[in-house]
């Protein structure tokens, strides 16, 4: 993942391609002797050499007359390492296997990477952009774009627009930018970053950490496919009035803002959740339960008198510790039962 990290600096550093091949070289083509295939409605260009990146400035400029289709296309790639464009329609683009660079620019666009590590431009529109199996990288840009990492380590940003993200496995990066995003991981360890608007961020299985930045974020380290995962999430508000919903063993940080910490009989087996600044004065403290296995649910606190921490118990049973909890009563503490 770091390489991927790296590669936006690259990026930025302004890398350039001497120019975008609007279909691979003959050799990739397995369409070249395919009486079935779809017509080649793309410019030819000058070839791609093999190491090259492309710069997302050129990338995302307007294309001219004769580089690229102004009817909406579909452009398929070799097995190779190829260098799609579309145009300013709805296109469909994919990359098939190899490193693939693939930039859609205007339209609503769906992009694949297929097999390989692919790096996936949306440009403007609402895009669909899909890795696939591999390490790739996914940028969003403008309009509302769902972007889909597969399986491997990626890296996910959504930048402008209300954006869905979903790293899959693999330990991914997720950034959401600007807009109200939604940020979702399945099995690995994983980065979540929501960027500015008012976010959700899930992590799913694995050591998590969420960062929720700034804007009134919802960040859920509990996976009720597997509430006892056995790995601690680090889930961080920032800025913002922000929810967060502990998981077994979590680390949970409100940062600034009015800040509700939710709790529940989910984490009765594990080793609880751990609450890092909890304010009596701003912050909310929810405990959710089932009322059919807690019919009278009864709250306790047991304070350390040596590390001034809390502990919280349900029926008897430890649901978090509340650091420097001292002074913390049971009249703050919200006890809510979960919906039937």
């Amino acid at each position: 993942m770091l390489g991927l990290i790296g590669l936006l600096g690259a990026l930025s550093a302004g890398l350039m391609l001497d120019a975008f091949v609007a279909r691979p070289e003959a050799e990739d083509d397995p369409s070249a002797n395919d009486e079935d295939s779809p017509p080649d409605d793309t410019a030819e260009s000058d070839s791609f050499a093999h190491g090259d990146l492309l710069d997302p400035a050129t990338a995302h400029a307007a294309p001219s007359a004769d580089a690229a289709p102004e009817a909406p296309a579909v452009v398929t790639g070799g097995p190779g390492d190829d260098t799609l464009t579309g145009g300013a329609e709805d296109d469909v683009i994919h990359g098939r296997g190899g490193l693939d660079q693939i930039v859609s620019r205007g339209g609503d666009d769906r992009v694949g990477g297929g097999a390989g590590q692919d790096y996936l431009y949306g440009g403007r529109g609402d895009d669909t952009l899909a890795g696939g199996s591999g390490d790739d990288l996914l940028r969003g840009e403008a309009g509302a774009d769902s972007l889909s990492g597969g399986s491997g380590n990626d890296f996910i940003a959504g930048h402008g627009g209300t954006d869905t993200l979903a790293g899959g496995r693999g330990d991914d990066s997720l950034m959401g930018g600007s807009g109200n995003d939604l940020l979702q991981d399945d099995l690995g360890d994983d980065w979540l970053n929501g960027g500015y608007g008012e976010d959700t961020l899930s992590g799913g299985y694995g050591a998590d950490t969420l960062d929720g930045d700034a804007g009134n974020d919802l960040l859920i380290g509990h996976d009720p496919q597997a509430p006892q995962d056995g790995d601690a999430d680090f889930l961080n508000g920032g800025q913002g009035d922000d929810t967060m919903v502990a998981g077994a063993e979590d680390y949970l940080t409100g940062g600034s803002g009015a800040d509700t910490f939710r709790l529940g009989d989910w984490l009765e087996e594990g080793d609880g959740a751990r609450i890092m600044d909890f304010n009596a004065h701003e912050d909310v403290l929810e405990v959710q339960y089932d009322p059919e296995a807690h019919p009278d649910p009864v709250l306790e606190l047991h304070a350390d008198p040596r590390t001034g921490d809390v502990a919280l118990h349900l029926d008897g049973k430890p649901l978090a510790i509340v650091a420097n909890g001292a002074g913390l009563d049971l009249s703050q503490i919200r006890l809510v039962p979960q919906a039937a």
